[in-house]
């Protein structure tokens, strides 16, 4: 046992501790990406961010071919890359361009690793006549903390005037190709430069249109142009969205306001603190987009950072603009209401699921239930030994502040710490988009179901007791955040919740 220091002799000199990187943190920053789309965006960023319609061309090509076997993404009329860019390309989490798309110098070497583990990327500078060519075969090697590229040029008498860069990526890992969905992103995000005409871009030879903002006619669009305190410029417009719009199989438009960096967007739904289209369904005809250069970029590009100062100027100066419009939105009235009646029964199919939820936490695997049992079920007759545990730790209810912490842990199949054991949260019946099925809000500070009466199954089942009970459990069987769950594994938690819940629903009872 240590009692104190005998001897200021043996204490210890002072240690140099010396940070130490490798390659196993950039497999990390590789695996950050949700989706297929989400990786290409950064590829076809490396294009956009380049391009200024001055140096190297006043209009950029880009095209994407996406087969089984490679990707390519392919861009002409942006600056290109020279033996210099391509060594400054090659540094990761350099920023090395001013307000640009992506400012962390990471996004599409992360995005070809994310895609495959083999590449090889060819590119010119707009002002230089050599093609450089660098290969790699084993992207995701972590063996070596750095990597070197023997980069080979070649004479290159095309594209006279004009960048040319080609990613090409093999081996590819197993990612969904859903080449529709493709096309939807980037007319989505690229919407504002495709529509201007300064850039064209392509999905397997096909030309990828502009998302339409199908605005509401007579009220146009109204431009702004304003200071923050700190001085920069935030400038764009606001318009109205026409209701009903949507087109079955089409991208649903998300009304507020559009978030744009060097025209590409970033975010979308933004309200700047006023209250939004779950509080009121004409509130999800506003629309606009605002053009934000200062705010700071998060590294995925799903947003801003909402904690810096910069964005807190926007947003005051924003939540004034859009002021007079809410109010605007806010004084139309409602096409419907929601009776009192509607809101008993979502009370009780609440309450019918607070008790599902209590029979699926007595059972370690509810899909062993007897196909044949019907009707409300009473409790499983429980062991001796789970009997002693239950006297020693009673189940609380779900309804309790104090959320219950069982002796054991859950069984592997659990529906989710939060959800088996938590507090349910409340259910509001909402006039909401018709496109939208259901959401999340707020009521009273805490998390709030949100169910759309306008939704075209509520109108079609007209409100019935297991219509509600479904679109609550295929929301309360959403993973957490730090939850991963493959769709079977969703489709299961839904199908078990379900099943409970027709344990304890009465079809004969009258609500």
């Amino acid at each position: 046992m240590v009692t104190g220091i005998k001897n200021a002799a043996d204490k210890p000199a002072p240690a140099h501790i010396q940070e130490r990187l490798t390659r196993q943190i950039l497999r990390s920053v590789m695996a950050q990406f949700q989706s297929l789309p989400e990786a290409l965006l950064e590829l076809v960023d490396n294009a956009v961010d380049e391009f200024d319609s001055i140096h190297g061309g006043q209009h950029l090509d880009v095209n994407l071919v996406i087969t089984k076997s490679h990707i390519v993404v392919e861009n002409i009329g942006g600056k290109g890359m020279g033996i210099n860019e391509l060594r400054t390309w090659l540094s990761w989490g350099e920023p090395h361009k001013k307000d640009a798309i992506g400012e962390y110098g990471q996004g599409g070497k992360a995005a070809m690793g994310y895609l495959g583990s083999a590449w090889i990327v060819q590119t010119k500078r707009w002002d230089e006549l050599w093609l450089w060519e660098i290969k790699e075969n084993k992207w995701d090697d972590i063996s070596s903390t750095e990597k070197s590229y023997k980069a080979v040029p070649r004479p290159c008498d095309s594209y006279d005037g004009r960048g040319y860069c080609k990613f090409e990526v093999r081996n590819l890992k197993k990612h969904r190709q859903d080449i529709k969905r493709i096309k939807t992103v980037l007319s989505n995000i690229y919407r504002t430069h495709i529509e201007e005409g300064r850039v064209t871009i392509a999905l397997n030879y096909e030309p990828v249109p502009a998302l339409s903002l199908p605005l509401y006619d007579k009220f146009g669009k109204q431009e702004f142009h304003q200071r923050t305190h700190d001085g920069f410029k935030v400038g764009g417009w606001v318009g109205r969205l026409k209701r009903d719009i949507r087109v079955r199989g089409q991208y649903r438009i998300i009304g507020g306001m559009r978030l744009l960096r060097r025209g590409r967007l970033i975010r979308e739904g933004e309200y700047f603190g006023h209250p939004d289209f779950k509080y009121k369904a004409s509130l999800g005809t506003l629309i606009g987009e605002v053009e934000l250069t200062k705010v700071p970029v998060l590294p995925n590009k799903t947003g801003f950072d909402m904690d810096s100062p910069e964005w807190e100027d926007v947003r005051k100066v924003m939540y004034e603009i859009l002021k007079p419009h809410i109010q605007d939105l806010l004084s139309e009235r409602e096409e419907d209401t929601v009776t009192r009646e509607e809101r008993k029964i979502v009370s009780e199919v609440r309450q019918m699921m607070i008790d599902a939820f209590k029979l699926l936490a007595q059972y370690s695997d509810f899909t062993a239930l007897k196909e044949e049992e019907r009707g409300r079920k009473q409790p499983q007759k429980l062991t001796k030994e789970a009997e002693v545990a239950k006297t020693e730790t009673p189940q609380q209810d779900l309804e309790s502040d104090k959320p219950y912490e069982p002796r054991t842990p859950p069984p592997p199949d659990a529906l989710g710490r939060l959800r088996r054991l938590g507090r349910m949260p409340e259910w509001e019946l909402k006039i909401l988009q018709p496109d939208i099925r259901s959401d999340w809000g707020e009521k009273e500070g805490h998390r709030c179901l949100l169910i759309n009466k306008k939704y075209c199954l509520y109108e079609e089942r007209d409100g019935d007791e297991l219509y509600i009970a479904e679109t609550a459990a295929l929301e309360l069987a959403e993973p957490e955040v730090d939850e991963k769950l493959t769709v079977k594994d969703y489709l299961d938690k839904v199908n078990s919740i379900m099943r409970a819940f027709c344990e304890i629903y009465n079809p004969t009872k009258k609500l």
